[in-house]
């Protein structure tokens, strides 16, 4: 710690707390730590009043009411006289030059006052940037005194916000074991929460017998709530953190994969669908049975058939092979059955109360999957006029009324029908235009080249 006191010290002293933006900008150390600094910044500062005292004196003593001292870059300071009073210009100014109307001088004492002006002006700002490299280089002797006390303020910084959020938001000590169940109990979201008036908290429990949960549900409902706030919970408690639950009992988790949201990346000419299905990938080849996985409606940036075989296929492969616990929401209500067959999944959905006129959020998850999306209430709230409903509805009709069948029915016993459309590819039309009865040897070698390329 004295050693740090030491660098506090030396810092107070020699570093102005408001320096220039650049180093070698001059004005970074204060006045008082270098004689040498001190005296170019006086020079500086001092400079008018210097030359109009100057100009007074030397006015005054010789009757020449009209002496001026001036500044060009090339001539730098001289004192300029008009020529009816050159019978009034005293022995100790030196010549320098004649105009049409005036003539003009220096003497011995302006050019000193110059000189150091000029040195004070181009060697101020190198010198203090030569003392603020030595100050650096002062500071970087104690620098794993620094580090120590910079780690350890850190700390104290991060466990003092952690307690002051938990005290402030009712938060609880998490339960930490290295058994595989998950046990939540009135869980919040953490930012959620600070945001509006009643946050309506959620239970989750996963076990080897049940470790992946089914969420279906209206959007808006909650479902990517519950999903992120159940991940943040689970890593609030890895980091040492208090939860916002009334209980909680935490696995050791190794890893936490999300597949929430749409984005695309059309720099690097990626789709919503293809950076999900890149996400998915990471998720299946590096998830664990110790892992958690949030998946919010995988599969929407494709047909309805792409994306629920999607979503089923990875719902399976998760459940046979990976067994990580697993959330996955999702507008697919044919999974609901399916996943019947799965013993390790259980359906969970957003309760949701309705009228004749109005569709009520009400964020419980409750057990048991919903079969409907409520699509076109929502679409009603967001505020989309009666005539686009309606000729929605109508259409919402047509399709139930083809679809007669289950539709999971038709999704997973029967094999759709898909048309395979021959094309020749680009080298075989270019082949097409070749004509080899005219082709030199060396025409041929630069053809066949030229096709490589395009390989």
């Amino acid at each position: 710690m004295e050693n740090i006191l030491k660098i506090i010290d030396l810092l107070e002293k020699s570093v102005k707390e408001d320096p220039a933006e650049g180093l070698t900008s001059g004005e970074i150390i204060k006045t008082g730590f270098d004689e040498k600094v001190d005296e170019y910044r006086k020079t500086i500062e001092n400079a008018n009043d210097w030359l109009a005292n100057y100009q007074a004196k030397i006015s005054q003593e010789n009757g020449i009411s009209n002496l001026k001292i001036k500044y060009t870059g090339q001539s730098g300071y001289f004192i300029e006289i008009p020529k009816s009073q050159d019978n009034k210009v005293p022995e100790y100014f030196i010549f320098k030059q004649t105009l049409v109307g005036a003539s003009r001088y220096i003497t011995e004492e302006l050019k000193d006052f110059e000189e150091k002006y000029l040195e004070a002006q181009n060697q101020k700002a190198s010198r203090e940037y030569e003392i603020f490299l030595k100050i650096r280089e002062e500071i970087l002797d104690f620098y794993s005194d620094i580090k120590e006390i910079s780690d350890k303020t850190a700390n104290i910084d991060f466990l003092a916000s952690l307690s002051q959020v938990a005290y402030n938001n009712d938060y609880i000590k998490p339960e930490i074991s290295d058994n595989y169940d998950l046990e939540i109990v009135g869980g919040r979201h953490p930012v959620i929460e600070k945001y509006v008036s009643e946050f309506i908290s959620n239970d989750l429990s996963l076990d080897k017998k049940q470790f992946v949960h089914i969420i279906t549900g209206p959007n808006m409902g909650g479902k990517s709530t519950f999903l992120r706030q159940n991940a943040l919970i689970i890593l609030m408690a890895h980091i040492g953190s208090f939860v916002p639950a009334k209980k909680a009992n935490i696995p050791l988790t190794d890893k936490i994969f999300s597949r929430v949201g749409a984005s695309d990346n059309l720099f690097l000419g990626q789709s919503t669908f293809m950076v999900e299905m890149q996400e998915v990938a990471n998720i299946l080849n590096n998830s664990t049975k110790n892992s958690f996985v949030i998946i919010d409606e995988v599969g929407r940036g494709t047909s309805t058939y792409d994306g629920m075989s999607l979503a089923w296929a990875i719902l399976r492969e998760n459940h046979d092979k990976i067994k990580a616990k697993t959330l996955f929401a999702t507008h697919y209500h044919e999974l609901i059955d399916e996943s019947k067959a799965l013993k390790g999944v259980k359906n969970f959905s957003v309760a949701v109360g309705e009228n004749d006129e109005n569709l009520v959020f009400l964020r419980k998850i409750i057990s048991g999957g919903i079969k409907k999306s409520f699509g076109l209430e929502v679409a009603k709230i967001a505020g989309i006029s009666e005539s686009v409903l309606s000729e929605a509805k109508s259409m919402l009709r047509n399709l139930e009324q083809k679809h007669n069948k289950p539709f999971a029915t038709q999704l997973f016993s029967l094999e759709p029908e898909i048309k395979y459309v021959e094309k020749n590819s680009i080298l075989e039309e270019e082949l097409k235009k070749i004509d080899l009865n005219s082709l030199t040897p060396l025409d041929a070698l630069n053809t066949l080249f030229e096709l490589k390329k395009k390989i």
